[in-house]
């Protein structure tokens, strides 16, 4: 509690420094408004929670959160793990990362837009009452997330997400429009930059990563006859111009409608952290995630790959291993300033990796990858490092083997 609530501060006093008292004052007497009002229709919340009423909490104004939240309540309810409810999500529009995503969980749970409704429903069911946390999927700080376990008890079964086919025929037409050829595959790739939450970067820098080097990945793409189509927002850095490699996150005619159907009709989805890739999650698309951080996370399926920032100490002169990592409270660090308070850089991973991750995903989507028994002994030392308690333990994913071949000296410790 102690590490979020610094990191709360650290955000607060940068949007205090950017806004000033006015922002502050209007808060503080907004949120005491909201208490009084709370107390006066605590019973309709009580009689509500006796119904069996209950508000699934859901973070809809981040697109990754919006995906994997819902995603995963909707897989742990039809693996049988829940009790019956009568269940919903408020979610007026100024509240949500993707309205065309959104309006894809309509058929599976009812969604509240109206702006009033939903604050009236927010208000009676604040705290304990009529409340149902989806944070425990893929929100939490610390400890294992549920995110991992549900996912894999569903294992192979298809995605609860199916691409309509009204957006499958918009959207191949769209795909002409980018410059590709009927019928022809692509990948979607995203590199987290700073731009689209700035707020967060005083807390979240750590996570950005440099779209110039997953350029030999894409041009391995589209070697082998794909094309690339980077996805993002209109702040992140220009691309140049590449053969085969379409910089749709400064495309005119970019739009919510269009972000959902190119993640969900990519041949693998090429990401980092980032929640963007969770679109294609939820949709069955592979993810390959490269500079994963914390060091903790992993893959969320059985079919994704990734692979972990490294970490260079500044007092030791050298690359932590990953049990050093894993068996202390760095592999889990979230938030910037824990990094530099414990004297340690987090570095991207290398062009290379980011290639022999992409060239991984393709071969094992194509069945051509041949996985050694040195492959199986470096998969089974990195794994054997998690533990209960750890963000991602119990992920059936991988990791990328290039990288656990390039980096073993990393994992000395753990593998004899």
């Amino acid at each position: 509690m102690r590490i979020q609530f610094e990191a709360f501060c650290r955000v607060i006093r940068g949007r205090f420094k950017e806004r000033g008292w006015g922002w502050f004052l209007s808060g503080l007497f907004r949120r005491c408004g909201i208490e009084l009002l709370w107390v006066l229709v605590l019973p309709f919340g009580l009689f509500g929670h006796l119904l069996g009423y209950r508000r699934l909490y859901a973070q809809t104004w981040h697109i990754g959160h919006l995906a994997a939240d819902i995603d995963t309540f909707l897989k742990e309810d039809r693996l049988g793990l829940l009790s019956k409810q009568c269940r919903f999500v408020t979610a007026p529009a100024k509240r949500v990362a993707n309205c065309h995503l959104l309006g894809y969980w309509r058929e599976f749970v009812p969604i509240v837009t109206n702006p009033w409704a939903a604050f009236a429903l927010e208000l009676i069911s604040r705290r304990w009452l009529m409340y149902e946390d989806l944070s425990r999927y893929v929100s939490g700080y610390f400890g294992t997330q549920d995110i991992y376990r549900i996912n894999r008890l569903w294992g192979e079964r298809a995605s609860i997400l199916q691409l309509s086919e009204t957006d499958k025929v918009w959207g191949r037409s769209e795909l002409q429009h980018l410059g590709l050829k009927k019928g022809q595959w692509f990948v979607c790739v995203h590199v987290r930059e700073g731009s689209y939450i700035p707020k967060n970067e005083v807390i979240q820098a750590h996570r950005n990563g440099n779209i110039s080097n997953t350029i030999p990945a894409m041009q391995e793409v589209v070697r082998r006859g794909g094309v690339c189509i980077r996805m993002g927002d209109p702040g992140m850095t220009p691309l140049p111009s590449i053969p085969g490699v379409f910089d749709y996150a400064h495309y005119s005619g970019k739009s919510e409608r269009l972000d959902v159907v190119l993640c969900a009709l990519a041949r693998f989805f090429l990401g980092n952290t980032s929640g963007l890739s969770l679109v294609s999650t939820v949709f069955g698309v592979p993810v390959a995630q490269a500079n994963m951080v914390p060091v903790a996370t992993l893959g969320v399926r059985h079919c994704d790959l990734s692979m972990p920032k490294l970490l260079w100490s500044e007092s030791l002169g050298r690359h932590l291993r990953f049990d050093e990592i894993l068996s202390s409270e760095i592999g889990g660090y979230f938030f910037s300033h824990q990094y530099r308070q414990a004297g340690i850089r987090v570095e991207e991973n290398s062009p290379e990796d980011i290639l022999d991750l992409t060239t991984e995903m393709l071969d094992r989507i194509a069945q051509r990858f041949i996985e050694t028994s040195e492959d199986v002994r470096l998969q089974a030392a990195y794994f054997s490092l998690f533990k209960p308690g750890h963000y991602s333990y119990g992920s059936n994913s991988r990791i990328c083997c290039g990288f656990l071949r390039r980096h073993r000296n990393l994992l000395e410790r753990a593998d004899r």
